[in-house]
């Protein structure tokens, strides 16, 4: 159990824009639709802007932090030609335990995101489309810090000899990692995708949605020096498929109390680029493997009042199991990340002009300590807590 307590650290903050939509756009229109035929059942048109702050701490005090701002226009082109353009920064310090190598992070994303949705067919009530089919097109600049740091295991304490004549000594109690620091540089890697999806009104309020987005980052070369003596370290990029699908029940009618429940699950497949002979005697060569995870995402937005001025509650929990994960300690399954969110959004005066949203975050990572069921028997390794504030002018 010991050494599973020191495993568990190992994992980070593995986030993603939780609050972005697949089958209908959030009542809070600062919210990124990840799906782009979503973008489509958007009934105004809108900028906006927010601020993202998030922490997370392992039960070793270990602490996490990533803030991220965005902003995003959407709005109707033609009839029946609907966008969102949307651009972020986020940035991210990751810390462990001194027990492990590698693993801290200090990165900077920025990332700039086109959805088209293209409206088709007969309407039903309440909708001036039956269907839309969207496209989608992102690209994005990773600037992560990268070090030569080197861990070894020491002896807290004097090692003892088990006979006074004996040269063999052994450490007496259990040995501790001692991280060494050295040289630093920064890696530049770029991310691109495209997106299309499909997001369909099924009967008067339910809508059924599905999609795909083919995600690809390239290789990134940094020069590490170390006792004056240079590497090129080559990281190699990847690319994966993720699906996307779910249905939502949603009513938006003028003069009417809004409400809106989404149920959507994301696939992302296990995806390897192996290093293997590549490596030379000036440029080493890094594997990249991006991990299989799944995602469920339950979400429930409400106004209790008719009025032009309107405010609603939002709860979203979003779950995350994550297939098969390795370390040193060997492979493992199932590991799952729990994300609750609750917050008000308050609109003024209501249809048109100004909206002020406020969100509470709170996060709970387990490791699945069962070989049979994902969610049964887990144990938990962090918590973290967060922030989200963001503005939102209607026309």
């Amino acid at each position: 159990m010991k050494s599973l307590k020191l495993l568990i650290l190992i994992f980070g903050i593995l986030y993603n824009y939780a609050y972005g939509q697949i089958v209908t756009p959030s009542l809070d229109a600062s919210v990124l639709s990840l799906m782009p035929a979503t973008a489509g059942w958007r009934d105004q048109t809108n900028f906006n802007g927010s601020f993202e702050t998030f922490s997370e701490t392992d039960f070793e005090g270990n602490k996490s932090k990533i803030s991220d701002v965005s902003y995003m226009v959407s709005s109707q082109l033609l009839y029946n030609v609907y966008q969102e353009s949307f651009s972020s920064t986020k940035n991210v310090d990751k810390k462990y335990s001194s027990n492990f190598t590698g693993l801290d992070e200090k990165s900077k994303t920025e990332r700039t995101k086109f959805n088209v949705a293209v409206g088709f067919g007969q309407p039903l009530p309440g909708n001036s489309h039956r269907f839309f089919i969207g496209f989608s097109y992102f690209s994005g600049r990773i600037d992560e810090e990268m070090n030569t740091s080197t861990t070894s295991w020491v002896c807290p304490v004097d090692e003892v000899k088990p006979y006074s004549w004996s040269t063999y000594t052994y450490c007496p109690t259990q040995r501790v990692a001692q991280t060494t620091e050295g040289a630093s540089n920064t890696l530049n890697v770029k991310e691109t995708g495209m997106g299309l999806g499909i997001s369909y009104n099924l009967w008067q309020l339910l809508y059924i949605s599905y999609g795909i987005q083919r995600t690809t980052t390239t290789d990134g070369d940094v020069f590490l020096t170390v006792n004056s003596s240079s590497t090129n370290y080559r990281y190699l990029g990847n690319s994966w498929l993720d699906k996307f699908y779910g249905f939502s029940i949603k009513s938006t009618k003028p003069g009417v109390p809004k409400f809106r429940l989404e149920w959507s699950f994301i696939q992302s497949p296990s995806s390897t680029n192996e290093a293997g002979g590549q490596s030379s005697s000036n440029t080493t060569v890094k594997t990249n493997e991006h991990d299989r995870y799944e995602i469920l995402i339950r979400n429930m937005e409400f106004s209790p009042t008719n009025m032009n001025n309107w405010i609603f509650f939002l709860h979203l929990k979003q779950n995350k199991i994550f297939k098969r994960f390795s370390t040193t300690w060997g492979d493992f399954q199932n590991m799952t990340d729990e994300q609750i969110s609750s917050g008000f959004y308050w609109s003024y005066p209501g249809q048109k002009g100004l909206s002020i949203g406020l969100r509470y975050m709170d996060s709970k990572r387990f490791l699945n300590t069962s070989s049979t069921n994902a969610l049964g028997e887990k144990l938990q390794v962090s918590s973290g807590k967060g922030n989200r504030f963001s503005i939102d002018y209607r026309f």
